[in-house]
């Protein structure tokens, strides 16, 4: 009773007190002879303030709660729609990216470095800039798309996926005889790999946008940084990781290497 009057008071144009399924209440009677009789009796439902609170709020409110529902169901629509715009375009953003990624393996294969520079394939990634950015309406000049792909560079090397991503795949291709056999593969894989997490992460990043960014300048660094981080750590799986590498090598390796991979793991 205490908390049904703090409410009262607090918002008396909205509580009411109502008994809709009000507990039993013992009645006696005493006969003339003395005997006494006691039986429980439920009381009707007490909701008569309750309905006339919401009639006259019909009838105050009724334009409001149809505008109400009506935004609430429009909101709902708007979120299925853009479920579904997001499932299609995502449909035609990883064959891009599977493009991108292979061209960037193939490049770092040809010209195996030391230590794996995500920044030397900026100029790669800023085509797949734009490609990933025209597929959902995020239009980027080649100027604004070599500032973001140099940027996601940058956060890359910063969280230390490259070098994670390098040692994981090492160990990977360690467990094969085709490692000795080609130097560069770590380097091609490596950058095929950190292509990848960039577009699906650009991808992840585009999805969650409201309105189309007009300027390289405009990426919220933090949500991409989340992104990033959240991206790579799906795809650090081992079975995806097996998987992807062995794509890479197929791609980057002759049939005869190819061959001697196959049979490495069948002996191992």
């Amino acid at each position: 009773m205490s908390v049904l009057q703090s409410l009262k008071h607090r918002i008396p144009s909205i509580v009411v007190a109502i008994a809709a399924s009000p507990s039993p209440i013992k009645v006696r009677k005493h006969q003339e002879d003395g005997c006494v009789q006691e039986w429980l009796e439920v009381p009707a439902p007490d909701i008569q303030q309750l309905t006339q609170q919401l009639g006259e709020m019909l009838t105050q409110q009724g334009q409001q709660l149809v505008w109400a529902t009506t935004m609430r169901k429009a909101l709902l629509l708007k979120a299925e729609a853009k479920n579904l715009l997001n499932g299609t375009r995502r449909d035609r953003a990883v064959p891009v990216i599977e493009q991108y990624q292979w061209i960037a393996a193939a490049a770092a294969f040809a010209n195996p470095v030391p230590a794996l520079d995500i920044l030397a394939t900026a100029a790669i990634n800023a085509q797949m800039v734009m490609d990933l950015g025209g597929i959902y309406q995020q239009k980027f000049s080649l100027e604004q798309a070599q500032t973001v792909a140099g940027t996601m560079g940058g956060l890359m090397l910063k969280l230390g996926l490259v070098e994670l991503s390098s040692k994981a795949i090492s160990t990977v291709l360690k467990s094969n005889a085709i490692t000795f056999v080609a130097g560069g593969l770590v380097q091609g894989v490596s950058a095929a790999y950190l292509t990848r997490i960039a577009g699906l992460s650009l991808v992840e990043y585009f999805q969650q946008q409201e309105v189309a960014i007009h300027s390289g300048t405009a990426l919220n660094l933090d949500k991409l940084r989340q992104t990033l981080q959240s991206v790579f750590q799906q795809n650090q799986q081992m079975g995806l990781l097996q998987s992807f590498v062995k794509q890479g090598v197929k791609h980057l390796t002759p049939q005869a290497q190819q061959s001697q991979l196959i049979e490495s793991e069948i002996t191992a």
